[in-house]
C-alpha cells in the first residue's frame, strides 16, 4: 500500500518513496510546496501567540484626566466642501481653435495658455493699424516740424517777383496815363493798364501773405486735430493687439482644470466658454445654521470641521455668515475658510461641521490624542481601577464637538471630570484592557525607549495610511 505524501512532505514507507519517485518529481514538488506553507503559517501563528499570553499582562499607557472648561455649547451640522473659486472662462474674441495645451484635471499656474485661438485675422488687422498710425505720426510730426527753410526761401522769392511786377505795371500806368493827357494814348490802353496794376497788387499781397503763413508756421488747431487721430489710431492699434493677445485664452490664477469646453478645429463666438477651472488652494465648507442659533454662529467664532473621506480635522474660526436665511429651511448659510496646500480636500466633499449654538458653559475636555476611531465610531479609554485589580481601560463612545485651547468637548454620560483617559498607547488597546497607567507629566521625562513613548505613533488615533503626512496649519487629529 502506497501512503501519500502528507502537508509535512513525509513518505509512509519505503515502498511508497520508491513509487512516488518512479512518478515523476510532481509528488516531492507538492510535498516542498506544502511544507512551506506549513512553516510560514507556523511562523505567523508564533507571534499572536506571543501577543495573546502577554495580555493578561497590564499595558503601559499615558493618562490624562478629563477637564471641564468653560465653552459654548454647540450643534454638528452637515457642510460641504466649495472652491475658493471657480469659474467658467470664456474667449474675449471669436476664432477657430487650434490648440487645447491643459489636459483636465492639469494643475496650472497664473498666466498659463489653455486654449489658442487661429490668430492670422487678428494679426493681418494689427499690420494694417499699425501702418495707418505710422501714417498719421507722419503728418503730425509734419506739422509740429513747421515749414522747412526752402519752401521759405521758395515763397520769399515769388513776393520778390510779385512786387516786381507789381514796380513794372505802376511805371506802365503812369506812362500811359501821361500819354492819354497828351491824347497820344487809347481809352483802352489805359484801362488795360490800370487792369494790369491791380492784379499784379493782388499777386504781391497772395505772395507775401502765403510768406508771412509759412513763417508763422502750423495753426495750433491743425496740430491738435492731427494730435487726435493719431490718438485715435493709437487706440486702434492697442484694440488690434489686445484681440491678438486674446486669442490666448490664459489661466487668470492658479488653478485645476476641471474641463474643457472646446475640441481642436471648433469655432468659438465672442464669450464662449472655453474651459471650467477650481482654485482649492483654500477650501471654503458651507453649511447651514439654525436660525435659532445663529446669533451665537458670528464671524470670528471657534468652528470645528472633519473631512471624512480623508478621516482629517480642522480647528477654524467662522470666516463669512451669509446674510440671507432660508425661508423653507429656516437656517443660515456659513462658511469656514480652510488652508488646502496640498489639494487633498476636494470641492464637493462632505464635512461634518461644529458651530457655537448657545452661550457658554461648563463642557467636559479631553486632550486630541485621547480621541479613538474605528470605523464611524469614536471613544476613549477611560482607566477605571478596583481594589485589588490592576487598573483596567474601559472603551466609551463620545461624541465630539469644539476644540479649544488644544482641547475637545466630548460628551458621554459615564465619564466625569478627573477621570483619567489615555492619550498615549491607546491604539494598541482592543476592548477592555488591564494597564499600567503613568501621568503624562511623568512621562515627559522619561528617556527614549520607553514603552509608551517607544510605540505611540505621531497621532495615537489616527488610522495609518500610505503617504501620511505631518498636520497642515490650522489641521488637528480627529
Amino acid at each position: 500500500m502506497v501512503h501519500r505524501q502528507n502537508p509535512r512532505g513525509t513518505v509512509g514507507d519505503a515502498g511508497g518513496r520508491s513509487e512516488g519517485i518512479a512518478r515523476g518529481g510532481f509528488g516531492a514538488t507538492l510535498g516542498r510546496t506544502l511544507g512551506l506553507l506549513s512553516a510560514t503559517l507556523l511562523a505567523l501563528l508564533v507571534p499572536a501567540t506571543r501577543v495573546q499570553a502577554q495580555h493578561g499582562r497590564p499595558m503601559p499607557v499615558v493618562v490624562a484626566p478629563v477637564v471641564e472648561r468653560d465653552m459654548p455649547a454647540t450643534v454638528k451640522l452637515v457642510g460641504t466642501a466649495l472652491a475658493n473659486r471657480h469659474a467658467v472662462l470664456a474667449a474675449e474674441v471669436g476664432g477657430r481653435v487650434v490648440a487645447t495645451p491643459i489636459e483636465e484635471g492639469s494643475f496650472f499656474h497664473k498666466g498659463d495658455i489653455l486654449c489658442v485661438l487661429d490668430d492670422e485675422v487678428p494679426r493681418l488687422r494689427l499690420a494694417e493699424a499699425q501702418a495707418r498710425l505710422a501714417s498719421l505720426q507722419a503728418a503730425l510730426e509734419k506739422l509740429e516740424n513747421g515749414t522747412r527753410e526752402e519752401t521759405l526761401r521758395s515763397l520769399t522769392a515769388q513776393r520778390d517777383e510779385a512786387r516786381a511786377m507789381m514796380e513794372k505795371w505802376r511805371f506802365e500806368r503812369k506812362r500811359v496815363t501821361n500819354l492819354a493827357r497828351q491824347h497820344q494814348s487809347s481809352e483802352k490802353e489805359v484801362h488795360d493798364t490800370e487792369m494790369e496794376f491791380a492784379a499784379a497788387q493782388a499777386r504781391l499781397a497772395a505772395a507775401q501773405a502765403a510768406l508771412d503763413e509759412a513763417i508763422r508756421g502750423p495753426r495750433k488747431e491743425d496740430i491738435a486735430a492731427a494730435r487726435a487721430s493719431v490718438a485715435a489710431q493709437q487706440a486702434t492699434v492697442a484694440q488690434a493687439r489686445r484681440d491678438l493677445d486674446k486669442t490666448r485664452v490664459r489661466a487668470p490664477y492658479d488653478a485645476f482644470l476641471v474641463s474643457r469646453q472646446v475640441e481642436v478645429g471648433q469655432w468659438v463666438a465672442p464669450g464662449g466658454a472655453v474651459a471650467e477651472v477650481v482654485e482649492i488652494e483654500r477650501i471654503k465648507v458651507r453649511a447651514s445654521v439654525p436660525e435659532a442659533a445663529v446669533r451665537f454662529a458670528r464671524v470670528g467664532a471657534p468652528a470645528s470641521v472633519r473631512i471624512e473621506a480623508l478621516a482629517r480635522s480642522f480647528d477654524a474660526t467662522i470666516t463669512r455668515v451669509i446674510p440671507q436665511a432660508d425661508a423653507d429651511a429656516r437656517s443660515v448659510p456659513v462658511e469656514i475658510d480652510l488652508p488646502n496646500a496640498d489639494h487633498a480636500i476636494l470641492p464637493g466633499m462632505f464635512a461634518w461641521t461644529w458651530v457655537p449654538a448657545g452661550p457658554r458653559g461648563k463642557r467636559l475636555t479631553v486632550s486630541p490624542d485621547a480621541i479613538v476611531i474605528r470605523g464611524v465610531e469614536k471613544m476613549v479609554y477611560v482607566v477605571r481601577t478596583t481594589p485589588g485589580q490592576p487598573p483596567m481601560a474601559m472603551p466609551l463612545s463620545v461624541q465630539t464637538g469644539l476644540t479649544q485651547a488644544g482641547a475637545v468637548e466630548i460628551e458621554a454620560r459615564a465619564i466625569r471630570p478627573g477621570d483619567l483617559v489615555v492619550i498615549r498607547g491607546n491604539e494598541r488597546l482592543f476592548g477592555p484592557t488591564p494597564v499600567a497607567p503613568m501621568p503624562a507629566e511623568a512621562a515627559k521625562s522619561q528617556p527614549a525607549g520607553h514603552p509608551p513613548s517607544a510605540s505611540r505613533p505621531s497621532r495615537a488615533h489616527r488610522p495609518a495610511t500610505p503617504g501620511a503626512r505631518p498636520a497642515s496649519a490650522g489641521e488637528r487629529a480627529p
